[in-house]
């Protein structure tokens, strides 16, 4: 596994490949740039293989492969940080073992379902409670508890959007109690389907790659279309329906960080601001380096670890 390269070794395992960038060296050949992943963590590679260069360069997303290379030191890295030299990379046979490939989150699957159970029924408006009941069931739900919450930047593992969900649904009712005069039960819909729509744009499969639908539409309008699916089967009061859609449409808070509109309720503020604290903290939760201080690309700055 990842976790467990040292420099010297030669490797030969079944990988995620992400290529990054290929270009030309500058001694005439050619070079690919990328990370290799798989549940444990991630490693930068670097391959100068022509025929290798050439396969990689038609690559999207996270493909799995048997890779064979050396773990070296990267010399560009200023923290004496790994990479893998690259030599062989070969298609998966049906044997090989691809356990490993899928990150998974370092939380208790069965406790976050009761925890969604429970807030589902501390729901006391009617409509409202329907409405969650009616979604989160069947083939939707059981989606739900195992897709991603991310590609990439945050909640980026099997259950991350069961995770994601709830720990913004536990923050949002806090800032509500605390704050007072604020509709509890919307706050809880709308922090339990903020996401949703990411059911739909992002596939659990290997590399949690986007769907087709997903990069046309985008989980912030996809989240309303099911919501609008379920309430008109319920014929969900009209104001109530359009306030639930505006904590959904404004939950990334502004235009400009892709919310086709912006907070303006308190309700929707509140569910905002519990995604946004929750997504940052689980840069920390995730980090696997050993340095104290890591760069992190979602928040654009470095940020401190404790030495555990």
């Amino acid at each position: 596994m990842i976790k467990d390269f040292k420099p010297g070794i030669k490797i030969c395992l079944a990988l995620l490949v992400r290529v990054q960038r290929v270009g030309n060296s500058s001694n005439g050949g050619v070079f690919a740039r990328g990370v290799l992943e798989d549940n444990s963590g991630r490693v930068p590679f670097i391959c100068f293989e022509v025929a290798l260069v050439e396969k990689m360069r038609n690559l999207e997303g996270a493909e799995p492969f048997m890779i064979t290379g050396i773990v070296d030191i990267n010399k560009f890295s200023n923290d004496m940080s790994l990479q893998v030299v690259i030599q062989k990379l070969d298609d998966l046979l049906p044997e090989d073992d691809i356990s490993d490939l899928l990150p998974q989150g370092n939380f208790n699957r069965e406790e976050y379902e009761n925890k969604l159970n429970a807030l589902i029924k501390s729901v006391r408006t009617p409509a409202l409670r329907s409405l969650l009941e009616n979604i989160f069931t069947g083939p939707l739900y059981e989606a739900f508890v195992i897709n991603p919450a991310g590609m990439r930047l945050h909640h980026a593992y099997i259950g991350g959007l069961l995770q994601h969900s709830v720990d913004v649904a536990g923050i949002a009712v806090a800032l509500a109690l605390e704050i007072g005069d604020i509709d509890k039960d919307l706050v809880i819909a709308g922090a339990l389907l903020h996401d949703i729509g990411k059911l739909r744009e992002i596939s659990p499969h290997m590399g949690f790659p986007y769907t087709d639908e997903g990069r046309l539409l985008g989980h912030i309008s996809m989240s309303v279309l099911i919501v609008q699916e379920a309430a008109a089967r319920l014929k969900l009061p009209a104001a109530r329906l359009q306030k639930l859609e505006h904590i959904l449409l404004s939950h990334h808070g502004d235009n400009e960080k892709g919310s086709p509109v912006a907070c303006a309720t308190k309700e929707a503020f509140v569910v905002h601001y519990a995604d946004e604290i929750n997504a940052i903290m689980n840069q920390f939760d995730t980090y696997e380096g050993k340095a104290n201080w890591e760069y992190n690309k979602m928040l654009q700055r470095f940020i401190y670890h404790e030495e555990k």
